[in-house]
């Protein structure tokens, strides 16, 4: 039981290390972000997350949700999960690849001058499959990226992908 309380304040101080350190990315607090979507549905969420469908592992807490109404994007101390028109997917970080551009395009300004309300984060598995998923626009999802890039760095690297000083 000592072991299991041990690892799980590991594990919640590398989650408020991940969200200290990305936060320090950020150019404006996070309750002055911007978003072209109609609202932000977008947050960092505590350790008591509960959402029916989604189950987490044993020592993994919950970083931050986007609750679309097409789609769900968890982001995790161990993984990303995504779900768009009721279709699930996940990947660890230690599965994952890198962030994919593939979808950048749909991501900025359009031809008729307008920006989209969400945004779409491709992640690469090593498996060579993709995982896709939606978030709000502007600064959640500029935050969600740098946060997927600390994460797997350091499960990957051992070092933050963002310089925490």
């Amino acid at each position: 039981m000592g072991k299991n309380i041990r690892i799980m304040e590991t594990t919640r101080k590398f989650k408020q290390l991940a969200i200290q350190i990305t936060l320090k990315s950020m150019d404006k607090e996070q309750s002055d972000w911007i978003t072209f979507n109609d609202k932000i549905n977008t947050k960092i969420i505590g350790d008591d997350y509960c959402r029916s469908g989604i189950m987490l592992l044993v020592n993994e807490l919950p970083i931050m949700e986007c609750d679309l109404k097409n789609s769900y994007f968890l982001i995790t101390t161990d993984r990303i999960i995504s779900v768009i028109d009721g279709f699930y997917d996940e990947v660890f970080f230690i599965e994952m690849n890198n962030i994919s551009n593939e979808y950048n395009t749909e991501n900025f300004k359009q031809i008729n001058g307008k920006y989209p309300k969400t945004n779409i984060i491709a992640v690469k598995k090593n498996d060579n499959t993709t995982l896709i998923a939606k978030i709000d626009s502007y600064y959640p999802a500029y935050f969600a990226k740098m946060l997927i890039y600390n994460i797997f760095s350091y499960k990957k690297l051992g070092k933050w992908y963002v310089n925490p000083k």
